[in-house]
Parts: structure tokens; C-alpha cells; sequence
């Protein structure tokens, strides 16, 4: 079993229901990779936000334009920010315009009951952009009357207030979560304030549930050299509004589960705040649709099939006015002939555009060998649509091409996990085959950069993961966990004579540890270490570390982030802080 321990309780993770499949189904029947990151995570590491929390997951490639959540791509095993699909209990959030929009995530820290990760292909469960991976952010859905209120204050001008309340009426829940982040920034050109704001409303009656979520957030920033490093004075403005409702109704073997969702973000871009009138694009970007999903237990294990239908509108004064229709319908088959033996074979068939109807089907398969030991092998296709911004922008050095059609790939693993009391383990070799990737590319230096269908790219990789967890052999040694996760990556990009923008630049190898310890007078320590290697990059490393104190309802906390004060960037021209320390407080009732 897979215990994470929290204060001085211990949760056994494999009885955690995780969404990695159509039927949702217990952490230690899946047959597939997935991270998981619980409450006890999100408090012991030195994190503000969700963005910046991505980065402490193995094989997820967090490249940052700027900190405590401004702005940052989020790849997996290798694929690119657009090939990421990010979800809100389930819900898809992608922005249509640009994947550079996909972490504007209307939530703070403080409403997060955990963050699910599939690595590897989604799109026979989710759709489009499940690309290479899957982030699933599910919410608390409190039913207790709870109430937390923190602040935080460090190095420059960095200030950030919080609060969070749960309060139950009769069979509703009730959640409101507000937080407040400033700085006058690192270095020039590089402050933001970000405020954000979440309500959600949970209403349950036996097994049937309906959860209403609304969420908001504002970023105002710097971004000095985010796009082009001949322009220092780039500024941004972006809000995102999200309103969702989702709902799991049924009674006996059979459930229904519908939902239904609308996403307006906003973007505003200086390319000189100087000289605002030089360069000024404003984006209006509208997503909503719905998803209905039935499941059936029987004999032979748990059916459900289902549709979606989305729509997706862009008002942009560079990219025009556009609209596009998408939806299609699914079905997977749950089977578990034997209580060591999972299976599961589903596909999404799906209509976008000019493409007309696809299959992209899958298979996973799992075997336990005894109740601590797994090993399990995946098949599957997916897809990604092009975005906006890559059919329509248009610039003297840069032009997209309405005439892109979808890029695919094919994925295979093979993967062993080993969950006891003090020893967790696990490995995956992995491999990609994909075609049609789109790129920024052109054949000639003096030509404008022009997105196309150029680029085939096979990638192998590996995964490996290793927990020990010492108190659990003798309480007095003072580490309570030592993780050390490693994955490698070694892509064949082919695209003829073309010359890349923007896939040059993948991971090679990453290597992240992490230790809990026990200081003196009942101190708490977390040590967070990342190695990445990339492909046309020095490699860089970063600690960062964080110490807690509680006392009665009090949690004291002081964190340091690249505590050596490395230089380092993730985007050519665009530097990331340098050491960067920081302390605050919490207050917290449960259950008053």
C-alpha cells in the first residue's frame, strides 16, 4: 500500500479514487502512470500557487516566464505546452486562443483537495490536447465548517492574503477561497499583482451529488523579454472566469454524470508599455459546452459511454473573429475478470472542422503479482487541434496558417510499480510516435517564421521512482520521507530542411529529490532539489527548502527558493529569480 503521511496521520493513497479513466477506479487497480498530489504535498512544499506547485512533479517540464504564477508552459514526457490538457474536476480549461493561457487557473492552493497527472496519452478518455499528458485539479468539497485565513511577506515587495471558509447548510456545502499576490519584481519590468477568487456549492442527497464551481482570477505583470528579447517593456493583462457544474446521479449499477461549463478569458498585450500605441493586441476568447456520461455495472465489469459538445469563439484584433464546433462521443469498458487483473479498452471518436470523424482508441492492462507489486502495460492514440493564435496570428516575422490540420501520435508503455509501508518503487519505459506535429518553422533565415504540419518526432523514454519513508521502521529517526524521482528523454525530431522555433528545447534529463525531516522542538523541514537537463540549454539546479511551525491553530512557515542563487532561465533572454526568501503565517479552525 502507498501511505502518505500528514502531521501525525497516515492516508493510504491506494484507496484514493483517481480519474484517470472514463470509470473512475482505486489508486492501486490503475494501469496507468499517474502522480498524485495531496493535501499533505501542497502544504509541505515551499509553493504559493498551483502553477508553480506543477514543478516538483516528475516528468513535468514547468518552463516559467514568470514567478509565483504569473506565467509558465507545462509539458509532459517531453510534448509541448499545447499538448497538455488541464481540467478543474474534470472540466477542460484549455485556452483556444494560446496553451500559453492553460495555468490562468481561476483557483488558489487553499481549494485544492488534490492534483491528479496522467503522463502519457489521454485523448481515448478526455478528447483533443490530451496530448501528452493530463493535469485534473480536483477541489475541496468541504462538508465541514472550516475556516483559515494566511499572510506571507518577503524579498522584493513580495506580499500575498488569503482566505479560505467552508461552511455547510443542511446538505450544502459551501467553499469561498480569496487571495491577494503582489511584488515589485526580481528584476526590472518583471511586477505583477494577481488576485483570484473561487465560490463552489456542493449539494448531496444519498450517492447523488451536484457541484457548482465559479472561479476568477486577474494578472497584471511585467514581461520583460517574454516574447521577444528586443522588447524589455512587454506588459500583460489577463482575466479568466470559469463557471462549471457537474453532477454524479444514479442509484444501484447505474450512474449518470453531466456537466456543462463556460470560460471567458481576456488578454491584453503591450509590446512597449512606453509606447503603448506602438503594438497593442486585445483577445476576447469564449469556451462552454457540455459532456454527459452514463456508467453500468454488470457481469462483465462497468460500461459507460457518452458525448460532448463544445463551442469556441475568439474576438482578436490581431487574430480576427472566429468561431469553431467540436464534440464527439466515447466508450470504455471496465473489465476485472480476477481480483489481480484490471483492464480497460475504450475510445473517443471525434468531429472538429474540415477533418471530419476520427477514432483514437486504447488499451490499458494491469497485473498484480501480490498485493504490494504491479506491473502494467498502455496502448493508445491521440490528438491535438491547432489553436487560434497557430491558424490565425499574423506579424512580419510571424505567420500562422489557417490550412493546419491535427497532429497525432501513437503512444506504448510498459511499466512495474511496488507500493509497501517503507519502500515504494516503481518504473516505466515509454514510446512515442508522433506525426504531424505542428511547428514554427521556415527554410531560409531572411523567410518570417510560418506554422506548419512539418515536424515527425519519436521519442523514447524512461521513469523511475523511489520513496522511503525511515519514521515507519523506527519513529525516532527524525526524516519522515526521502523521494528520488529521474526520468530520461531522448527525442528524433525529423522535419526535412526546416529550421524549428520552438522544438528544440526538450528535456534530456530531470532529476528531483525531496525530503521531509523533524528539526528540534517539533519543527518541520521539506528539501526540494531539481536537476534539468535540455536540449540546447546548460543545465540547471535549484534548491529550495521550507521550515514549519505549529502551534495551536498556527502554522509559521519561512521558505527559501533557489536558496545557491542561480542564474537560470527557461526561455532564452528571460532570467528567473535569484535567491528569493519569504515567511509567513496561517490561522486555521476545523470543525468549529
Amino acid at each position: 500500500m502507498l501511505f502518505v503521511s500528514a502531521q501525525e496521520k497516515e492516508y493510504n493513497l491506494d484507496e484514493i479514487v483517481v480519474t484517470a479513466g472514463r470509470t473512475p477506479i482505486t489508486f492501486s487497480d490503475l494501469a496507468r502512470s499517474v502522480t498524485v498530489l495531496t493535501s499533505a504535498d501542497i502544504k509541505s512544499l515551499p509553493v504559493n500557487d498551483i502553477q508553480d506547485l506543477l514543478k516538483y512533479v516528475n516528468t513535468i517540464d514547468l518552463k516559467t516566464r514568470g514567478a509565483e504564477g504569473v506565467q509558465a508552459d507545462a509539458g509532459i514526457r517531453g510534448g509541448t505546452f499545447e499538448q497538455t490538457l488541464i481540467m478543474i474536476d474534470g472540466v477542460k480549461i484549455s485556452d483556444p486562443q494560446t496553451g500559453h493561457h492553460n495555468l490562468n487557473i481561476p483557483l488558489s492552493l487553499d481549494n485544492v483537495q488534490r492534483i491528479e497527472v496522467l503522463k502519457g496519452q489521454g485523448s481515448r478518455i478526455f478528447g483533443p490536447n490530451a496530448f501528452a499528458g493530463a493535469v485534473n485539479i480536483i477541489t475541496k468539497k468541504n462538508k465541514n465548517a472550516d475556516f483559515s485565513i494566511s499572510t506571507l511577506g518577503g524579498e522584493h515587495g513580495l506580499y500575498n492574503f488569503s482566505l479560505f471558509s467552508s461552511y455547510p447548510v443542511t446538505c450544502l456545502g459551501n467553499n469561498f477561497s480569496f487571495s491577494k499576490k503582489k511584488s515589485n519584481g526580481y528584476r526590472h519590468n518583471t511586477d505583477f499583482d494577481i488576485t483570484e477568487f473561487s465560490l463552489s456549492q456542493n449539494y448531496s442527497v444519498n450517492q447523488n451529488t451536484v457541484n457548482v464551481f465559479f472561479g476568477y482570477v486577474d494578472k497584471k505583470f511585467g514581461a520583460n523579454n517574454f516574447y521577444s528579447d528586443l522588447f524589455p517593456n512587454q506588459w500583460e493583462h489577463t482575466t479568466t472566469k470559469l463557471l462549471n457544474i457537474t453532477s454524479e446521479l444514479g442509484e444501484g449499477g447505474f450512474s449518470l454524470s453531466p456537466k456543462i461549463f463556460w470560460r471567458r478569458n481576456d488578454d491584453d498585450y503591450i509590446l512597449d508599455y512606453t509606447k503603448p500605441s506602438f503594438y497593442y493586441n486585445i483577445h476576447k476568447t469564449y469556451s462552454y459546452g457540455g459532456e454527459i456520461q452514463s456508467s453500468v455495472k454488470t457481469n462483465i465489469g462497468v460500461t459507460s459511454f457518452g458525448g460532448e459538445i463544445n463551442k469556441e469563439e475568439i474576438n482578436s484584433t490581431n487574430l480576427g473573429n472566429h468561431t469553431r464546433l467540436k464534440g464527439g462521443f466515447f466508450g470504455e469498458q471496465l473489465w476485472e475478470p480476477f481480483n489481480s487483473v484490471s483492464t480497460s479498452i475504450g475510445f473517443f471518436a471525434y468531429n472538429y472542422s474540415n477533418i471530419g470523424w476520427k477514432l483514437w482508441p486504447g488499451i490499458d492492462f494491469a497485473y498484480k503479482i501480490s498485493n504490494q507489486t504491479k506491473i502494467f502495460v498502455s496502448f493508445g492514440k491521440a490528438f491535438r487541434i491547432p489553436d487560434f493564435t497557430e491558424l490565425y496570428y499574423t506579424s512580419p516575422a510571424n505567420m500562422g496558417n489557417p490550412n493546419l490540420t491535427y497532429e497525432e501520435t501513437t503512444n506504448y508503455e510498459l511499466g512495474f510499480n511496488y507500493n509497501g509501508m517503507v519502500i515504494q518503487t516503481g518504473t516505466s519505459i515509454f514510446f512515442k510516435d508522433g506525426k504531424n506535429i505542428i511547428d514554427w518553422a521556415r527554410a531560409f533565415k531572411e523567410d518570417p517564421w510560418r506554422v506548419e504540419n512539418v515536424t515527425s518526432v519519436k521519442t523514447v523514454g524512461t521513469e523511475l521512482n523511489f520513496a522511503f519513508f525511515p519514521q515507519r521502521l523506527n519513529r525516532e529517526i527524525p526524516i519522515t520521507k526521502f523521494q528520488l524521482d529521474y526520468t530520461y528523454l531522448s527525442a528524433d525530431r525529423t522535419a526535412g530542411t526546416y529550421e524549428s522555433k520552438y522544438l528544440l528545447d526538450n528535456l534530456r534529463h530531470q532529476l528531483m529529490v525531496n525530503v521531509d525531516n523533524i528539526l528540534p522542538w517539533g519543527l518541520r523541514q521539506n528539501w526540494s532539489l531539481i536537476l534539468r537537463d535540455r536540449v540546447n540549454f546548460e543545465s540547471q539546479l535549484t534548491i529550495d527548502t521550507q521550515i514549519n511551525a505549529e502551534l495551536y491553530n498556527f502554522d509559521f512557515f519561512v521558505r527559501v527558493t533557489n536558496i545557491f542563487n542561480r542564474t537560470y532561465e527557461d526561455f532564452a533572454g528571460v532570467l528567473l529569480p535569484g535567491r528569493w526568501l519569504s515567511a509567513g503565517i496561517k490561522y486555521q479552525i476545523k470543525n468549529f
